[in-house]
């Protein structure tokens, strides 16, 4: 009997302990909710895109690519270029069930005459399609730094039917080196508790 009196004392004793510090301020705080959607961040740099035919090619080669100096400003290496002949494709990897909200590209546009369109596309998996286009923008008028933005989208990345990626598509005169990509950054949020660890650089 004395032995159980014992453990009974020993259990109160640690229950008042607890009771203790808890009471203390500032020493547990009680847990917060959990948001209900965290934001991520997928970088790419430019000299990681890949010099591809365009939609608007039905045949030849892919193209030459370059890298402007120590920047690492990638960019076709094909003068008098139009929209859609040639690309520089950046793929996607984000996690499954994230949620693309912004895409921005940081690039150089240099041609008085020239632009560069971006265009955010996806695809179902496995398939020939050229893909479908989610949302595009491109380079304004002024011959300097740039950013390609665009806003407020709302695209559901389910990696098990789909696959996406960024074109970049240059239209320039005699002198391909005035348009390249620095760098891409894709905004997506995630619904739970924690991001998957697959972001890159963000």
């Amino acid at each position: 009997m004395k032995k159980q009196w014992t453990g009974i004392t020993i259990v109160l004793a640690i229950a008042l302990l607890v009771l203790a510090v808890l009471k203390m301020p500032g020493a547990v705080k009680s847990a917060e909710a959990a948001p209900d959607a965290l934001m991520g961040y997928y970088n790419l740099l430019g000299y990681e895109g890949i010099g591809t035919l365009g939609a608007a090619l039905t045949a030849g080669q892919a193209p030459p690519v370059g890298d402007w100096a120590t920047t690492h400003c990638r960019f076709i290496n094909v003068p008098n270029t139009t929209v859609g002949q040639y690309y520089l494709r950046y793929p996607l990897h984000l996690p499954n069930g994230a949620k693309i909200t912004n895409v921005s590209l940081f690039v150089a546009d240099f041609n008085s005459t020239g632009v560069l369109w971006a265009y955010l596309r996806s695809r179902p998996w496995n398939t020939r399609l050229a893909g479908a286009t989610e949302s595009f923008g491109v380079t304004g008028t002024t011959n300097n730094d740039q950013y390609i933005n665009m806003s407020s989208l709302n695209v559901d990345v389910n990696n098990q039917t789909t696959e996406y990626w960024i074109d970049v598509s240059p239209t320039n005169g005699a002198d391909p080196g005035q348009l390249c990509v620095y760098g891409i950054q894709v905004t997506y949020s995630y619904e739970g508790v924690f991001l998957p660890f697959v972001q890159r650089g963000g």
